[in-house]
């Protein structure tokens, strides 16, 4: 029986150590959500994935899912943002819990750290914040200007950039009544 190997892009969370030569992933993928995969004897000199799996950083990795966790055999970093990557990175370790499909927001996550280098940083924070708890259901939609959830989605980052300009104090009061009622 042959090993199905899963390719995918992911946002590189964290890592952690354990035991002498490996190390411990936390991953948010576009397909599987968040995972934790292991990289046995990533920690050795000679390991080639040593220098390709940043955290706070966009790679291309290669899983094997084993029968209690996922091992990361192949890796190849493809953005490492200076911009924003940190605050993305700990939205996803706050909001996202265990493994299920996140398309849409991964998405949103590589088209927002590509275009928002040049933006306001105050806006940027607020804009990240609005995209999370929209696309994860807790906000709404329409607040920014939207006439329903469908437009929402259709509109780019720099759409949403722009509107947000128009009513900036409408959306992070909304975004602050949210984080206040999920008690965040």
């Amino acid at each position: 029986m042959a090993i199905e190997k899963y390719v995918t892009n992911c946002f590189v969370l964290e890592s952690y150590d354990q035991s002498e030569h490996d190390r411990v992933y936390k991953l948010f993928t576009r397909e599987f959500g968040l995972i934790t995969a292991h990289a046995k004897s990533i920690r050795k000199l000679e390991s080639k994935l040593r220098a390709h799996i940043l955290p706070r950083s966009v790679s291309l990795v290669t899983l094997v899912q084993g029968r209690e966790v996922w091992r990361l055999v192949g890796a190849e970093e493809q953005f490492m943002y200076e911009h924003g990557i940190h605050e993305a990175t700990a939205l996803l370790k706050r909001f996202i819990r265990g493994e299920g499909e996140h398309k849409v927001l991964y998405d949103r996550l590589i088209q927002f750290l590509k275009t928002t280098k040049n933006y306001d940083v105050k806006m940027v924070r607020v804009l990240l914040y609005y995209i999370f708890l929209v696309e994860l259901g807790y906000a709404d939609a329409k607040v920014i200007g939207a006439k329903n959830f469908k437009e929402y989605s259709t509109w780019s980052v720099d759409d949403l950039y722009t509107h947000l300009l128009l009513s900036y104090e409408n959306v992070r009061s909304h975004v602050q009544e949210v984080m206040k009622e999920m008690q965040l």
